[in-house]
C-alpha cells in the first residue's frame, strides 16, 4: 500500500504533484516549479538521490527533500558530513494518518546508517531539520521530535555517526547599500519560494509604491545572502522577520523599518 521511491528524471514530476497538488495550473506556481525542476536536475546529477516520494495506493502522496549542508553555497561555516532535511510533506488527504511520511523518514534514516550517495557513500555525523509549520496536520517539529530527533540551536538533530554541534550564523549588520531599498531572496529548492518573493514584492509596493525592490536568486548570487546573515527580506537595512502570511505583522514591521534612520 505504501511504496517509497527515490526521485529521478522519470518520476520527478511526481514531487510537484505532491507539493503543488492544488496549484499545478497557477501561473506563478508553474514558474516556481520550472525553477525547482532545473535545480533538482542539477543537484541529482551532482549528488545522486536527494529526494524520495511515498506512494499510497500508487498515488504520489508525500515527499522528503534532503542534501549535504555544505552543498548550500549561501551559508557560511557549513558543517561537513552533515545532512539537512529541508522538508517532509504529505499532501494527500487520503494518505494522511496512514504513516506515509513516517515510511519516508524510516527509509532515509536506514540509508543514512549505511551511507548515502549524496555524502559519497558515507554516513552523516548527524541529520538536521529546520522545522517550519505548513498549517496542515501536526507541525514538522512535533513530527520529528516524535521520531527521535532532539532540539539543538534553532534546529532539530538526529545523531548517526557523530555528535551534534551547532553552526554559528553570522548576524546581519546594517549595510549602507541596503538603505532606502528592499532586497527579497528566493530559494530554488522550493517551488513556493519564487511565488512568495513576488507576493512579498507586491505587498511592499502596496506599503510604499516608491520603494526600490531587488529580487535575488540565492543560488545565482549566494554571497549576497551570506553577507546578510541568511535573512530572506531586508528593508531599509533592517531584517523583516514576520512571514508574509501574517499580513498585519509583516506590514507593521516593514513600516517600522521604513521609518528607521
Amino acid at each position: 500500500m505504501i511504496d517509497v521511491r527515490d526521485v529521478n528524471k522519470e518520476n520527478m514530476d511526481d514531487i510537484f504533484r505532491v507539493c503543488s497538488r492544488n496549484k499545478l495550473e497557477e501561473p506563478l506556481q508553474k514558474k516556481g516549479i520550472c525553477i525547482k525542476r532545473e535545480w533538482l536536475i542539477e543537484m541529482t546529477e551532482k549528488y545522486g538521490s536527494i529526494s524520495k516520494i511515498s506512494y499510497y495506493d500508487s498515488e504520489p502522496s508525500a515527499q522528503i527533500l534532503y542534501y549535504p549542508e555544505d552543498a548550500l553555497p549561501y551559508i557560511q561555516n557549513s558543517r561537513s558530513k552533515v545532512l539537512i532535511i529541508e522538508c517532509i510533506y504529505n499532501s494527500n488527504p487520503k494518505a494522511q494518518g496512514k504513516g506515509v511520511a513516517t515510511e519516508l523518514l524510516k527509509k532515509l534514516l536506514s540509508e543514512a546508517e549505511r551511507g548515502l550517495d549524496c555524502l559519497e557513500g558515507k554516513s552523516p555525523e548527524f541529520i538536521l531539520v529546520n522545522a517550519f509549520n505548513t498549517g496542515e496536520g501536526i507541525t514538522m517539529e512535533e513530527f520529528f521530535l516524535s521520531k527521535g530527533f532532539n532540539k539543538g540551536k534553532n534546529e532539530l538533530y538526529y545523531e548517526i555517526d557523530g555528535k551534534y554541534y551547532p553552526r554559528e550564523k553570522i548576524k546581519y549588520q546594517a549595510r549602507e547599500e541596503d538603505k532606502d531599498k528592499s532586497i527579497v531572496f528566493f530559494n530554488r529548492n522550493c517551488e513556493y519560494s519564487y511565488p512568495f518573493a513576488i507576493r512579498i514584492k507586491k505587498e511592499l509596493k502596496n506599503i510604499d509604491p516608491d520603494l526600490p525592490i531587488e529580487i535575488i536568486d540565492i543560488w545565482d548570487k549566494p554571497n549576497e545572502m551570506a553577507i546578510r546573515g541568511e535573512n530572506l527580506v531586508i528593508v531599509n537595512s533592517k531584517t523583516i522577520r514576520s512571514h508574509i502570511g501574517n499580513k498585519e505583522a509583516f506590514t507593521r514591521e516593514v513600516k517600522e523599518a521604513l521609518k528607521a534612520n
